[in-house]
């Protein structure tokens, strides 16, 4: 039975500071079982994540997008059940860097899942795929298209038969740097 929680004042949409929103040109996954073993620490105020920490020796690998929010398309949408509601994460990517590398880490995908951070235009950037992770649903290859420049297509999600991410994808404070997971 679900717990009957109230919103919070602290949530209250404030029309005299909107953002412009939009995504940066590349994405950042993380072996879900390394997140696992890292530590994550949360901020009491905001709820969003300070500061994510992995174990040494331990990186996150990059695939870049040429044109950001064009190319790499996130979406949560809500997935209803008997028993756990929750959402489905989604990362439709579109990757120029059509190496045997990038490939090879795209064919692990099939069975291991990632966590996927998105850095975003207000500085801030976004986790998803915490609780479950994500797992390669499709995959296209376009080698002969001039105008993608011999690109490919992934789209990463929470698998099909695993319970749904109890949780939308989870902010990231901008003081947070996502690119130091990467060196």
């Amino acid at each position: 039975m679900a717990t009957n929680v109230k919103i919070d004042r602290g949530s209250a949409f404030d029309g005299g500071a909107i953002l412009q929103g939009g995504i940066g040109n590349y994405v950042i996954l993380i072996n879900k079982e390394d997140l696992d073993n890292g530590a994550i620490t949360i901020d009491a105020v905001s709820h969003e994540i300070e500061t994510i920490t992995l174990d040494a020796g331990t990186l996150g690998y990059s695939f870049e997008s040429s044109k950001g929010s064009v190319q790499i398309i996130p979406s949560s949408p809500f997935r209803a059940r008997t028993a756990i509601d929750g959402f489905d994460h989604s990362l439709d990517i579109r990757i120029v860097e059509a190496t045997q590398l990038a490939l090879d880490n795209i064919k692990k995908l099939r069975f291991n899942k990632v966590v996927a951070l998105i850095p975003l235009t207000d500085g801030r950037s976004m986790m998803y795929g915490r609780r479950v992770g994500l797992r390669i649903s499709d995959f296209q290859m376009n080698p002969g298209d001039a105008d993608t420049g011999g690109s490919f297509q992934v789209v990463l999600k929470t698998p099909e038969n695993d319970p749904p991410e109890i949780d939308p994808p989870h902010f990231i404070e901008s003081t947070f740097d996502i690119s130091t997971l990467l060196s």
